[in-house]
């Protein structure tokens, strides 16, 4: 069996990175809707933009991202490392198409949403799915 140190700081970063997808549209970089930006209706009622929709549904993958690495830590096994590698890849490809294809950002370029929550992440999703790979290619009981 791997090193527990690797198995389990691997799932630590999981964890982190995990939190980071949760954090990054609200508080690190924040999408328009905290910024004070909404749509308003004809009516005059206000609706968040795309990129609070974005927000909230890469809160759940975030939260996913932390599960699965709170289970690395918990059980290190060969099938384990295996499935969670499996899983943090389908995630950060999650990260990255809900933004770019999925539900998207605003249309402006402008907006703090496209300058900075955009590209924080696909840098995160681009990183979970290194990280899944990595668990992935570390095979065996070695």
């Amino acid at each position: 069996m791997p090193s527990c140190s690797y198995i389990r700081g691997t799932g630590v970063l999981l964890v982190l990175l995990g939190i980071l997808v949760i954090l990054a549209p609200w508080f690190i970089f924040p999408v328009c809707e905290m910024h004070g930006l909404y749509l308003q209706a004809a009516s005059g009622m206000q609706f968040p933009m795309t990129c609070g929709w974005t927000a909230r549904a890469e809160t759940g993958v975030g939260a996913l991202i932390a599960v699965a690495g709170g289970l690395l830590i918990a059980r290190g096994t060969r099938e384990t490392r295996q499935a969670v590698g499996i899983f943090s890849i389908a995630s950060g490809v999650i990260v990255i198409l809900l933004p770019t294809v999925l539900i998207g950002m605003c249309k402006l370029a402008d907006h703090p949403c496209r300058q900075l929550t955009l590209p924080g992440l696909e840098i995160l999703g681009v990183v979970v799915i290194v990280v899944g790979g990595l668990l992935l290619w570390k095979r065996g009981d070695e």
